[in-house]
């Protein structure tokens, strides 16, 4: 009888862990979702919204907080959301990327804007990081770099693809040849020599 009673209270705690167990795991996923940064996708294309939702629910430490398909809608979900992440294509509204931003950041100050885009000239990304974007990537982007793009701006981080880094970067250089390099540069890539350039142009300044 005495190992009978000693067994007792093994089998009670056993019986005991599954219901414990249930409670914790409940609190863990309420823990994570408390601390996953919600993201606000706003893009006019339904079917891109919905690969953009379905990218998102897929990121660990992001939760899809709504689909916007005109500015109007974009500035009433990040303004619930609060600290946030909206993920934005600037063709949304009329007003262009600097008003755009300028706009959302007024109405929304704890946003973080990862602009999507076609339009990526070394001036418009130059616009988007003058004005706080946290990160720029095509709509044509694979998956593993939108991805990418939020997360570095859940971590308040900034993020450029490779080829958008090197194409700021040479358009910074750019900038600072003068006149008669820019020219000279633009006949070299025609595929013409610096012997050619000299002779043909010798006024150049």
């Amino acid at each position: 009888m005495s190992d009978r009673r000693a067994e007792n209270p093994r089998r009670r705690v056993s019986s005991q862990g599954p219901a414990l167990a249930a409670p914790l795991a409940g609190q863990e996923c309420a823990a994570e979702a408390r601390s996953a940064v919600a993201v606000v996708v706003g893009v006019a294309s339904p079917a891109l919204a919905c690969s953009l939702e379905s990218l998102v629910d897929g990121t660990e430490g992001l939760v899809f907080r709504g689909s916007a398909p005109t500015t109007d809608r974009l500035l009433a979900c990040c303004m619930e959301a609060g600290d946030c992440i909206a993920l934005v294509d600037p063709a949304l509204g009329p007003q262009g990327l600097r008003a755009f931003m300028q706009l959302l950041r007024m109405m929304a100050a704890g946003v973080r804007v990862v602009v999507i885009s076609d339009m990526h000239s070394p001036h418009m990304l130059r616009e988007a990081i003058r004005w706080g974007a946290s990160g720029f990537v095509e709509r044509e982007a694979p998956p593993a770099e939108i991805r990418a793009a939020l997360v570095a701006a859940a971590r308040s981080q900034r993020y450029l693809s490779p080829r958008m880094a090197e194409d700021l970067a040479d358009s910074f250089v750019l900038r600072e040849l003068t006149p008669r390099e820019s020219r000279a540069l633009a006949v070299l890539t025609h595929g013409d020599c610096n012997k050619l350039i000299s002779s043909l142009h010798p006024n150049w300044r």
